[in-house]
């Protein structure tokens, strides 16, 4: 038997066909099933009054001889009316391979085994149900000879009540294959607790919901708590399915569509909204075909590139331990989505608007299923944030698993959260933060003390968002791809290493690294500079247990105005290898030790960023002029240099140059002076020095300055 397509070409025709109720040519006659002579319908002696129901009469079905009808052709009727029999459930049946066509339709027992459809006013205006009496009710155990299954169709309001007998046994099972559709002028008004059965015996498709219209969990005195279960089923979602606030929609089994047409040919937009709960806690069916990927298999799947599922009233959509997501799709609007265990395998954006979070004790995977196909590889962008919560995992797997976090969009990895790769260490799962995104790392949950890090296990970090840390992670990474602009900030332990690349550090509080740091050309460590001019140490500074393999540039925040010669550590680290070029600290220079890095107050203020370099330049006495070569580097943009001069017979000017200006300084009479200048330098020019009177001079290399 063929996979039921969405919303299928047979299905659709026949709705549009059927859209327009007949008029009845005659009164109306309402017959009663006797089966006084057999089980064929259109056997007159088998009703009451004698005859056969023909269009626009009435019918109604119950027990009594022979109440296995069968040979049921096709005809439109006023009012349909079905009660099983308590004393033998399965008594009571209407087989056909005809299409009944009601307006009104009232069943509470026993089984309809041909094609039905509820349609709307003129036919008969009295409101239809579906409602569980003392029997229960069964829904297409039969073959229908337009489509090889049935199919109930509901073009009007449906409400599926609670009876007798209603409890924990199914209040409606359909059949085999069999299916239902909700046309777009339909709504079917489902009891909080109502449960529907797919029986999938025992092969082939899902028996599915086709929703084009409403299915509404629905109460008139406003029940709340209660679950409604579709078990089993499959639901192709092209309208809305509404949950009212506190109660829950379960759907386990089958595969569920978003997207497709209506029956007028315009493209449908799927949603879910009323506030409550909506949990598809397993999604099963036919197996995945790579070479046709929009057939029906067992996942959520959008049917459309950049299909859109609408997610409002603060509705909560929860994808469960048994369920999967594939094709390339978003959930939009204003709502929820809980990861509880899905598996992510097409490519997922929930949008600014809808928050997703893990479950507590759930593992949730985003893996590529084929990368060749865009609806098979497994990416997750969460662009209205994401939080891991404290006991659950999000495994980003190898092989070319992504999770994205877009501009604005917030992850947050709590104490006892992990995210990791599923293995190491070739092409690892990744996660990327974009420009503007924010990972949230370590921090404890409201309320609770975790004695658990945060885990970051084999997977690679990367992207130019920034890394907000407290509290306590362990990092055990694969690599970062960190571009610049990316930026790590705040407190805490991090266990593990730390490869920092370009990243832009700047710590809030003491941030320790307890492994291994390492930086490269392009990063820039920021170290907050405390309050109190007096303390020996930053506020915000690098601790670390290991080695810190650095590079790029030291750029602290605050204020760096300390008395001359003052030394403030800005990074601890059990040994250090490379060190930062300069430091861009007004009014401080860069201070390396065999263990710590530090800042140094000196005399003078330096607006770019300043490189150590001392050597000595000129020792002489002479009066008028002198060149010495500098050997800086042509990005060189000025040098700092300390004059010392004594010995003046007279008062006079010394001048220094290198090409880009000239600095003056007073030359005193018989007094020494030591005096720091920044002299602008152009590339491969030598230091000029002239002076009058004769006098002492020695010129010490201090640093030298880039943009």
């Amino acid at each position: 038997m063929r996979p039921l397509t969405l919303l299928g070409g047979v299905v659709a025709t026949l709705v549009v066909t059927l859209l327009v109720p007949v008029a009845p040519a005659h009164a109306t006659t309402t017959y009663t099933w006797s089966g006084a002579e057999s089980n064929v319908w259109g056997n007159k002696k088998n009703w009451r009054p004698e005859g056969v129901p023909k269009d626009g009469d009435a019918v109604e079905l119950g027990p009594g001889p022979r109440s296995n009808i069968t040979e049921v052709p096709d005809v439109t009727l006023t009012s349909l009316s079905v009660s099983g029999d308590p004393t033998a459930p399965r008594a009571v049946s209407m087989t056909g391979e005809g299409q009944v066509i009601t307006g009104s339709l009232q069943w509470n027992g026993g089984d309809i085994n041909t094609d039905l459809m509820v349609s709307a006013p003129p036919l008969d205006p009295t409101p239809s149900y579906i409602m569980m009496g003392q029997s229960p009710m069964r829904f297409g155990n039969g073959t229908s000879r337009l489509t090889g299954h049935q199919t109930l169709t509901i073009n009007s309001t449906v409400s599926l009540m609670a009876g007798l007998a209603a409890g924990d046994d199914p209040w409606l099972t359909f059949m085999f294959d069999s299916n239902m559709r909700i046309a777009s002028t339909g709504k079917l008004l489902v009891d909080p607790a109502a449960k529907v059965l797919g029986s999938r015996c025992c092969s082939g498709a899902t028996s599915t919901v086709i929703v084009d219209g409403t299915l509404e969990v629905f109460s008139a005195i406003g029940a709340t708590g209660y679950t409604a279960r579709f078990d089993e089923l499959g639901i192709d979602l092209a309208g809305d399915v509404v949950v009212s606030k506190g109660n829950t929609l379960e759907i386990t089994g089958g595969p569920i569509r978003v997207g497709g047409h209506a029956i007028n040919g315009t493209v449908g937009d799927a949603s879910i909204k009323g506030g409550g709960t909506v949990d598809i806690t397993e999604t099963d069916g036919e197996a995945y075909d790579p070479d046709h990927p929009l057939l029906p298999d067992g996942t959520l799947k959008f049917i459309e590139d950049g299909e859109k599922l609408g997610l409002d009233d603060d509705t909560v959509l929860r994808l469960g331990p048994y369920s999967e997501v594939s094709g390339v799709g978003s959930i939009v609007g204003k709502g929820s989505v809980e990861l509880a265990g899905a598996r992510i395998r097409g490519r997922l954006t929930t949008a600014d608007g809808v928050k997703a979070s893990t479950e507590p004790g759930t593992q949730t995977t985003v893996e590529v299923w084929d990368r060749t196909l865009p609806g098979q590889t497994g990416w997750l962008t969460p662009a209205g944030g994401l939080r891991v919560e404290p006991g659950s995992t999000l495994r980003v797997l190898g092989g070319g698993g992504r999770l994205i976090m877009p501009d604005k969009a917030t992850l947050e990895v709590p104490a006892g959260a992990t995210i990791d790769a599923g293995g190491c260490c070739t092409d690892t799962g990744r996660v990327t933060l974009q420009k503007g995104s924010t990972m949230k790392i370590g921090q404890q949950a409201d309320g609770q003390e975790s004695e658990d890090p945060a885990i970051l296990r084999w997977i690679e970090l990367g992207g130019q968002g920034t890394v907000e840390h407290s509290g306590a992670s362990a990092w055990d990474l694969a690599g970062t791809t960190f571009t610049s602009g990316a930026r790590i900030t705040g407190e805490g332990t991090i266990t593990g290493d730390l490869p920092a690349g370009p990243a832009d550090i700047r710590p809030s509080g003491v941030l320790t690294v307890d492994g291994d740091l390492a930086t490269n050309i392009a990063g820039i460590y920021r170290p907050l500079m405390a309050t109190l001019r007096s303390e020996p140490k930053a506020a915000g500074r690098l601790v670390v247990t290991g080695n810190a393999a650095l590079s790029g540039r030291l750029q602290p925040i605050g204020d760096t105005t300390y008395p001359a010669d003052r030394r403030v550590t800005v990074l601890e680290a059990g040994s250090i290898t490379g060190g930062y070029q300069c430091a861009v600290a007004g009014g401080m220079i860069l201070d390396p030790a065999a263990t710590t890095i530090g800042l140094r107050a000196i005399g003078a203020r330096v607006s770019d960023c300043l490189r150590p370099a001392a050597r000595s330049v000129l020792s002489a006495t002479f009066a008028g002029s002198r060149r010495v070569a500098l050997g800086l580097p042509d990005t060189a943009s000025s040098v700092l240099v300390e004059v010392r001069i004594s010995a003046a017979a007279r008062a006079g000017t010394l001048r220094l140059s290198a090409g880009r200006g000239t600095v003056p300084f007073p030359v005193p009479r018989r007094r020494t002076v030591t005096r720091l200048l920044e002299v602008p330098v152009a590339a491969q020019t030598k230091l000029t020095i002239q002076q009058s009177p004769r006098a002492r001079v020695r010129i010490t290399q201090v640093g030298y300055a880039f943009p």
